[in-house]
């Protein structure tokens, strides 16, 4: 079956190119690989019947308002349609299709269920969006907006009204990224002025504004667009990036949304300006550990940046004339280099690894798309800023270093040997040489075998890009052929995961390259270049190749044959690892054979057969492999292989049998055995070869199929499967890496030019086996022969007329087993009478019949029917007769799965196959030139999978009654007395259950049979069986769980019925495990049903359209008017019917819980299941609202959290709703609107501020201020429609008596009146939960919230005398009950008239003064909740009794230190610097520092240690100034602790100020035991020096510490140096942009060397070899020339003393120097740990001098030789190379000298 030569050769013709079709429509993009099937001619008249079939009913059932079943059904067919064809449909189609789900989607009232089905197609079918043009499709933003802020900021979800199933929030992203290119041009201005007035830095409504800016704003629009587009907020953005110091969440997004814009319009927008700052917080990102003891600040680990985004951004900034984002890339690489060191290991290395990964992925990507992506209508990269080559090679030279070291790192080689594939495709001449040097040693090395492995799979990673050498890279292929035979000895039978890796490289190269032996070329051919003629010198080696790696392979068997690896008392089977080693062999050996030539494949089908007669194995593990090395040699060349093995083998084996006796016999001979397999093993090949030899093979199978040795007879039935399955499937019968082999002479044909060569989809010439007419006839000679017979007996067995031995009844089931599954294919599928009235509709549910190469020949009786007939009559007797017969059963239960649904293939082979498919495809795929060039094998093999998804396609299908009974049988099954029978039957009852429509209604009853209580004769194994039957497995249906109100209605009340049942017993765990894993399910995946099925006339016109259109329609006539009415009565039914059972559910589920005699835990799960039905559209029944009141005080501490969420949801049900206004902002301010953007405070916004003189102090002025309710409105800008409360007069009336409730407003109203209850209530409410875990609760605050807006002050006496008890409680639970209480006191008192919250304030003043001064470490955070929560969404000057409240004590000192530090970091988190900001009128830090540093004066001038104590109080006077200060100290060290890490921005001045006070008191040394000052101290200069830098900052920042540099306190000096790395590596590119930072920190460290204090002058040397290393400052030869002059400074004589005198403490000046000196030379020799640069051996030589020198000298040298042979001993041998002979003598004596362990 080859495809139709195409004339004139070159590209195939695009879609949209070709003619006019004769089908009438151009396809927008269909799946290629249809084209090469067998049977391609068929499909498309197969594909236009469904789309039409698809077109028509789909657009009925919209207009019929059928959403389910017809809507649904006919969705997920296109979605298979789409995975069948891909998007053949004309391009008007393609865009009617996404408009009608758009509707669909977004209709408002739609459950979610349905609308993340709709929307997961509506993403495949914008998946490709160069189809699609924005001329050819817009679709409107809003309607999404509207969807997001519904379910993603939903208002209800927290109080349990609505529930969504998790994966929701990804559906949503991703369906408007792929809507996002196709939104109107004015859509970018419309979102920033509905989302500006969001963004306020101090407010949670920040995120979400970014949140919707990152997810919604169009980038791909076209430049002559822009000024429309990001032009309209990209200063503003990235001005407020720059702005923002502290990485709150949202800088990640704006991130994102840069990468973003940057990868859509590369070369339209100038980066130069930001990209230092750029570059530094992606360092900073990186959160690698500097110095010795860093505190990471923990948000910065969090809300770190996604290096995947951060990599887009960096690769869409390349190029283009200014080299800068290159120049910092290399920075950034080699100040980090050094991390990627196998030896360094931490919670980092993983962003740095994806960091290494993604990189070249992404220029790769992008290099495909500058160079070879076909033009679409996206914008193309201009010109002027494509990557050139020079571009290409600076990156892959800047890169290359770190990748070569991770090859070798602790997480695995996996994302090493990925970037060195794609490296390697850009620059193989710069990738391959240094891995292959790494290689070769690898290969010899024994000792490590890590790595072997690691360098083997990066060597993989570039094979193709080795192989096919190129103009860049021509001696590529030259590495082959000593790579492979060096490779040989990894087949190793004691090294698992090294044999492994072997046979994945070999098979690797020899996929890409034919195994021709080409030498005689030479003598032919002079025209061939001088690579050629080496390789064809060396292709002489491959025959040798092949034969050595066979000797290998069968070392390997011998070696693990079963009899050497375990006794036989154990396991027969396989172990995992040996199943691993057989695949590996046997794909391998095939990979070999397919590419070998003609001589020498027979020179090796010789060996394999004579080593396979030669001996005789045992058939579980070397027997298998040995088959399996001979099945791969016949099924490359089937006729010469089966003409020596078939004989032979059918010789021994009638040989064998001829004795009778033989058939009787238990143990069978081993030779015959083996035989048997072998024999088994090599029929699976092409069929049209095997029908020479079938009279010898059916003798074969008469003589063998009934022997009584299961073993025997196993293998025989293996071989009946095998020669069925080659007869009637249909496969590809070869792989070979170039179509139509290599057998031609070498004068016509050269196969060195395909070395590597990708296979041509238009020309791939696959080679098909169709079964022919001859091979069906002989398979059903087959079935006949030897299937007829046994359903014979079995049929007689069943009826008990014929006794049949257990044993005889499995062999008979195996044998039918082996034939249904080797001739699936040719058996027609069930049929029979549908199962009617499941479902009622008006559409047709018909399904889909795909051809799949074979017609049915219908003439014939279907042994399938015959098979199923047998089988139930069968399984009917043994469960009867003999039920412990478990092995007949587990047979009978895999041969009714397969009557079911196998037709040829099993799902999960598919799945494993198309997965392995996937990752080959990764490891060998080219993604620079992409356009599916991959290896031939390859393609070929996705045309098989194309041919198997179809045969596996069932969806939709028809359930029929046979269908019913055997899944029926299987339920009996399911809940029958074996556990193990139970558990197979389970999962073949799911996997059927999921395969017919609609089949679960019908089964749910005879399910829930098996729970009801009033049954006497139900086992626990039944029960156990039918729960698990509700439980489901994890990938298919839940039947306690369909989201369907007639299944609900069923199964919740059963589950919670079943509690009552004779079986259920809770003392069997397993069964409580059950329950419980089945209420847990139902809760994980319920999502909310929908009571409203109402579809819009929006969506009705766009069906009609639909409808119409032509190419290709079916004939239907269009509905007429009744059919119109008929659908609408029908759906208004539907949404009556819902709410009745909805009704329904609650009021069994209630009566189930009433229920006398319920054990608790069935109490509990129906409380749990009644709390999920409560709905945000309908109020929940009278009697559920009464039952959970109630339960507030139920004994049960589960039960009260579930009442609590439940009431408070209740209570949002009962809301009233409020009258709102429309007002404009400046009119009421009297000023105009501001030109352009202002944030924080303007005339327009004066009027919200809160200011203690025009605060409403009346009740006249209260009710004459409009309250904004919402805090950020108006600090960036105002909402277009700004809406506040209307007055008091039209507001819901406050105040009402019992007699204006509602019913459901009463029941609570009762309750919550009744003393005894509230007593009761707040006991409970004020227990511990878990100990010190307890938080602010939520949940009981949305209850208190709910109770006093909806009844307002009514409940306030009772509540009064038990909040002034709790108040005074000091324990940590009651302050939290009160808290909670407080906290929704006034946030439920929004609407209260001005007289009720006075009287409010009047009561809760004096509480919360009571409760601020008994603050504790523990209670901090609840009252810090609850006042954070009562402001939230509340206009401040509504509560300006609390605001006074809380600033009347600032600071006074009485609370001690942390209460003050609390007040102070909220005070000053306002003070901030955004961008285009006016100054906020708020507290400013400036003067705030002012003031402190006066009164921290006296500790300033002090000289010596400040300590933590404070003097007796008799020294009156100048003690008492510093102790007030030592208490201010304090406190400021807790504000810029908690600071650090709340607030935007870092007040880098005025905390520079206090720098060298810190500096002073932090401890040097790392001990724990210092009072809290110092460690506060300490703390805070390790979080300081990590804060970012502006570059105008940077010389400030270094005068503080050269000032401090000088003092006199070497406590000081020592500090400035440990602060410096970390400030300098966390700001690296910062401080690299500015030329005399870098001279004055090199100066710094190198005048600190000559410190007089010897642990500065240590932290000097550290200081400055780590600047070294991260390439901050480089190792130039002045420094080196100072430091050699240094050293020779001479050292006064040694005088003689007089034992007593002091004289020997202090050094004297030229020892320090001298010291200082060799401290430089060894800060230089350990700033390179990894290698050994050319100025390293002298430097070390120098040093060695150095050894005989007084201390603390000689300490120095000992300790920098002891470092260097410790960091340089892993790759000494390498490092040998760089030192003279005569150096290396002088190194080995120096660090083995005697000295060492002196």
């Amino acid at each position: 079956m080859e495809p139709a030569e195409r004339v004139g050769g070159g590209d195939p013709p695009e879609p949209g190119g070709c003619p006019a079709d004769p089908r009438g429509f151009v396809p927008q993009k269909e799946i290629v690989y249809n084209k090469l099937l067998p049977y391609a001619e068929r499909l498309d008249a197969e594909s236009d019947l469904q789309l039409a079939q698809i077109k028509s009913n789909l657009g009925r059932a919209v207009q019929l308002q059928e959403l389910w079943p017809g809507g649904l059904f006919w969705t997920r067919k296109l979605s298979t349609y789409i995975r069948l064809y891909g998007r053949k449909f004309s391009k008007e189609d393609h865009v009617l299709f996404i408009k009608l789900l758009y509707e669909l989607v977004s209709i408002p009232k739609l459950e979610i269920s349905m609308m993340q089905g709709f929307a997961r197609l509506l993403i495949n079918l914008l998946k490709k969006k160069e189809l699609l043009s924005r001329d050819d499709l817009e679709l409107p933003w809003r309607p999404l907006y509207d969807m997001v802020e519904r379910i993603l900021y939903s208002k209800t979800e927290h109080l349990g009204l609505n529930w969504f199933p998790n994966s929701v929030e990804n559906v949503l992203k991703t369906l408007v990224k792929s809507c996002r290119p196709y939104f109107p041009a004015d859509a970018t201005a419309e979102m920033l002025e509905e989302w500006r007035p969001l963004m306020c830095p101090f407010d949670v409504t920040m995120q979400k504004a970014i949140t919707y800016f990152e997810i919604f704003l169009p980038t791909s629009l076209p430049p002559e667009l822009h000024h429309k587009g990001f032009k309209l907020w990209f200063d503003e953005l990235i001005g407020l990036w720059v702005s923002v110091q502290n990485l709150p969440q949202w800088e990640g997004q704006l991130v994102n949304l840069f990468a973003r814009l940057a990868t859509d319009n590369i070369g339209y927008i100038d980066w130069d300006p930001y990209v230092p700052k750029i570059f530094t917080r992606i360092l900073r990102s990186l959160n690698l550990p500097v110095g010795s003891s860093q505190v990471l600040v923990p948000r910065f680990l969090t809300n770190a940046y996604d290096i995947g985004h951060a990599v887009i951004w960096i690769t869409a900034m390349m190029g283009g004339p200014s080299k800068l984002v290159q120049k910092h890339l290399a920075g950034l690489f080699n100040s980090i280099t050094s991390f990627y060191h196998p030896s360094n290991n931490g919670r980092w290395l993983n962003k740095l690894m994806k960091l290494l990964q993604r990189l070249p992925n992404s220029v790769v990507r992008r290099l495909h798309r500058e160079r070879y992506k076909k033009p679409s209508w996206l914008t193309p990269v201009p010109d002027s800023h494509k990557l050139t080559d020079q571009d290409v090679t600076d990156f892959v030279q800047c890169i290359i270093q770190p990748v070569l070291l991770a090859m070798f790192s602790k997480t695995g080689s996996l994302e090493a040997a990925q970037a060195l594939q794609n490296l390697a495709l850009m620059r193989p001449e710069l990738v391959i040489p240094p891995v292959l040097e790494r290689t070769y040693p690898a290969l010899e090395t024994l000792t490590e075998p890590h790595q072997l492995t690691a360098t083997l799979s990066c060597v993989i990673g570039v094979a193709r890009s080795l192989v096919s050498g190129g103009k860049w890279f021509p001696e590529g292929p030259t590495h082959m052929l000593p790579l492979l035979m060096r490779a040989l000895p990894g087949v190793d039978p004691n090294d698992f995961s090294k044999c492994m890796i072997t046979f994945q490289f070999i098979a690797t190269f020899s996929t890409l390259v034919p195994l021709v032996d080409c030498s005689s070329v030479l003598q032919e051919r002079n025209d061939l270049t001088e690579v050629e003629r080496e390789l064809c010198s060396a292709t002489a080696e491959f025959e040798d190749f092949v034969l050595q790696f066979m000797d290998r392979c069968f070392g390997l068997i011998e070696s693990s044959t079963l009899e050497q690896t375990r006794e036989e008392t154990e396991t027969e089977k396989m172990t995992h690892l040996e199943s691993l080693v057989e695949l590996g062999l046997s794909s391998t050996f095939s990979t070999i054979l397919t590419q070998c030539s003609k001589e020498i494949f027979m020179v090796a089908l010789q060996k394999v057969f004579n080593f396979s007669i030669s001996h005789i194995f045992e058939t579980r593990v070397a027997g298998r492999m040995v088959a399996d090395m001979c099945r791969a040699a016949v099924k490359c060349c089937p006729e010469e292989s089966l003409k020596l093995f078939v004989p032979h083998c059918c010789s021994v084996i009638t040989q064998l049998t001829m004795n009778d006796d033989v058939l009787n016999e238990e143990e069978l001979d081993k030779e015959l055995l083996w035989n048997l397999q072998l024999l088994s093993e090599i029929t699976r090949v092409d069929g049209k070869k095997l029908l020479l030899y079938r009279e010898q093979l059916v003798k074969i199978l008469q003589r063998t199929l009934h022997l009584t040795c299961k073993q025997g007879y196993t293998l025989s039935c293996n071989l009946l499967h095998h020669l069925l399955r080659s007869t009637t499937l249909i496969y590809p019968t070869e792989y070979c890496s170039v179509p139509g082999g290599f057998d031609k002479p070498p004068s016509e044909y050269f196969p060195i030019k395909d070395w590597g060569k990708p296979g041509d989809l238009w020309n791939l010439g696959i080679q098909w086996h169709v079964p022919s007419s001859e091979e069906v006839a002989f398979a059903f000679f087959l079935l006949d022969s030897f299937l007829q017979p046994e359903l014979v007996k079995l049929q007689r067995c069943g009826d008990g007329e014929l006794e049949m031995s257990r044993d005889d009844v499995l062999q008979s089931l195996t044998i039918v087993h082996n034939c249904l599954i080797g001739s699936g294919n040719l058996l027609p599928p069930l049929k029979g009478e549908p199962v009617t009235n499941l479902v009622p509709s008006m559409v047709s549910l018909e399904e889909t019949k795909l051809y799949t190469g074979l017609e049915y020949d219908l003439s014939r009786e279907n042994h399938r029917e015959a098979i199923a007939r047998v089988i139930r009559k069968l399984l009917n007797h043994i469960l009867n007769n003999s039920e412990d017969d478990t092995k007949s059963l587990f047979l009978i239960i895999k041969i009714v799965g397969d009557l079911l649904q196998f037709q040829g293939s099993h799902k999960h082979e598919f799945d494993s196959r198309w997965k392995s498919f996937n990752l080959v495809k990764k490891s060998m795929e080219n993604r620079l030139h992409g356009k599916k060039q991959h290896i031939r094998a390859l393609l070929i093999d996705r045309v098989m999978l194309q041919h198997e998804l179809r045969t596996l396609t069932v969806e939709g299908c028809e359930y029929k009654k046979i269908h019913q009974d055997m899944i029926r049988d299987l339920l009996r099954l399911s809940t029958s007395s074996y556990s193990q029978v139970r558990n197979k039957a389970q999962q073949t009852f799911f996997a059927a259950l999921g395969a017919y429509n609609f089949c679960c209604r019908d089964i749910i009853p005879l399910v829930l049979e098996f729970l009801r209580p009033d049954r006497q004769d139900v086992t626990q194994q039944q029960f156990k069986g039918a729960l698990y039957c509700l439980l489901g497995n994890h990938s298919g249906v839940c039947l306690a769980n369909l989201h369907d109100w007639d299944c609900i209605v069923q199964t919740w009340p059963a589950i919670v019925s079943s509690g009552l049942s004779k079986a259920m017993s809770l003392e069997k765990p397993s069964i409580v495990r059950l329950f419980d894993d089945l209420a847990e399910k139902i809760h994980r995946q319920y999502e909310t049903i929908g009571l409203d099925f109402t579809i819009p006339k929006s969506c009705v016109g766009i069906a009609e359209l639909l409808q119409r259109s032509k190419n290709p329609s079916t004939n239907q006539i269009m509905l007429s008017s009744e059919e119109i009415k008929e659908g609408l009565k029908r759906q208004q039914d539907k949404n009556a019917d819902a709410l009745r059972n909805y009704e329904n559910l609650v009021n069994t589920l209630l009566d189930g819980v009433e229920q006398r005699n319920l054990p608790w835990k069935f109490e509990h799960i129906g409380i749990g299941l009644l709390s999920l039905l409560l709905r945000d559209d309908r109020v929940l029944p009278l009697r559920a609202i009464r039952f959970f009141v109630e339960n507030l005080n139920h004994d049960a501490i589960v039960v009260r959290k579930m009442a609590i969420s439940a009431v408070a949801g209740i209570l949002k049900q009962l809301k009233r709703t409020h009258k709102k206004l429309t007002i404009n902002p400046y009119e009421i301010s009297g000023y105009p609107k501001p030109t352009q953007i202002l944030a924080g405070d303007r005339p327009d916004n004066h009027w919200l501020h809160y200011d203690s003189k025009s605060i409403p102090r009346s009740k006249k002025e209260w009710e004459s201020s409009y309250f904004v309710e919402k805090t950020h409105w108006g600090y960036y800008t105002w909402p277009q429609n700004m809406v506040v409360y209307a007055d008091v007069e039209e507001q819901p009336k406050l105040g009402r008596s019992r007699e204006d409730l509602t019913e459901a407003e009463q029941i609570i109203f009762d309750h919550f009146s009744d003393p005894k209850f509230v007593e009761q209530l707040i006991t409970f409410l004020s227990l511990e939960d878990r100990k010190g875990k307890d938080k602010f609760n939520p949940r009981r605050f949305c209850l208190f919230k709910g109770i006093f807006r909806n009844f307002d002050d009514a409940f306030l006496p009772v509540l009064k005398p038990h909040l002034e008890r709790l108040v005074a409680d000091s324990h940590e639970s009651t302050q939290r009950c009160v808290a909670e209480i407080i906290a929704g006191l006034i946030r439920g008192s929004k609407h209260w008239t001005y007289e009720k919250v006075e009287k409010l304030w009047e009561l809760l003043c004096p509480l919360l003064r009571t409760a601020l001064s008994n603050i504790t470490v523990e209670t901090y955070n609840d009252w810090g909740t609850c006042i954070a929560t009562s402001c939230e969404s509340r206009d401040p000057r509504k509560l300006h009794w609390l605001f006074e409240l809380l600033l009347e004590s600032p600071l006074s000192g009485e609370g001690g230190s942390f209460v003050d530090a609390c007040v102070l970091t909220y005070i000053f988190m306002i003070d901030v610097s955004l961008p285009n900001t006016a100054p906020t009128a708020s507290p400013r830090v400036p003067e705030f520092t002012a003031r402190i540093l006066e009164k921290l004066k006296p500790l300033m001038d002090v000289d010596e240690e400040i300590q933590n104590h404070v003097m007796e109080e008799n020294g009156i006077g100048e003690e008492d100034e510093r102790t007030q200060g030592i208490k201010l100290l304090k406190t400021i060290l807790k504000w810029l602790m908690a600071s650090a890490g709340r607030s935007f921005s870092t007040a880098v001045k005025e905390q520079l100020q206090l720098l060298p006070l810190f500096f002073k008191i932090a401890p040097v040394e790392n001990d724990n035991s210092y009072d809290e000052l110092k460690r506060d101290a300490k703390l805070c200069l390790s979080l300081m020096s990590q804060g970012l830098l502006y570059p105008h900052q940077v010389p400030l920042v270094l005068q503080v510490l050269k000032q401090t540099a000088r003092s006199s306190s070497w406590h000081a000096r020592y500090t400035v140096l440990t602060y410096l790395q970390t400030m300098v590596f966390y700001n690296l590119f910062i401080f690299l942009n500015n030329e005399d930072a870098v001279k004055d920190i090199r100066w710094l460290v190198i005048s600190l060397l000559e410190d007089e204090q010897l642990e500065v002058r240590e932290m000097a040397a550290t200081t400055l070899s780590g600047l070294l290393q991260c390439n901050f400052l480089t190792m130039d030869s002045p420094m080196q020339i100072h430091f050699e002059q240094l050293c020779k400074t001479k050292l006064p004589k040694k005088r003689k003393r007089d034992p007593g005198s002091v004289g020997d403490t202090i050094p004297s000046a030229e020892l320090v120097k001298r010291h200082a000196g060799v401290l430089g030379l060894g800060a230089c020799v350990l700033s390179s740990p990894y290698d050994v640069p050319t100025w390293m051996p002298q430097l070390l030589m120098n040093l060695s001098a150095h050894l005989n020198d007084p201390q603390p000298i000689e300490m120095t040298v000992k300790k920098t030789l002891s470092n260097f042979r410790r960091t340089h001993h892993d790759n000494w041998q390498e490092h040998k190379q760089q030192f003279t002979d005569d150096q290396l003598l002088v190194l080995t004596d120096l660090l083995v000298s005697p000295c060492y362990y002196a």
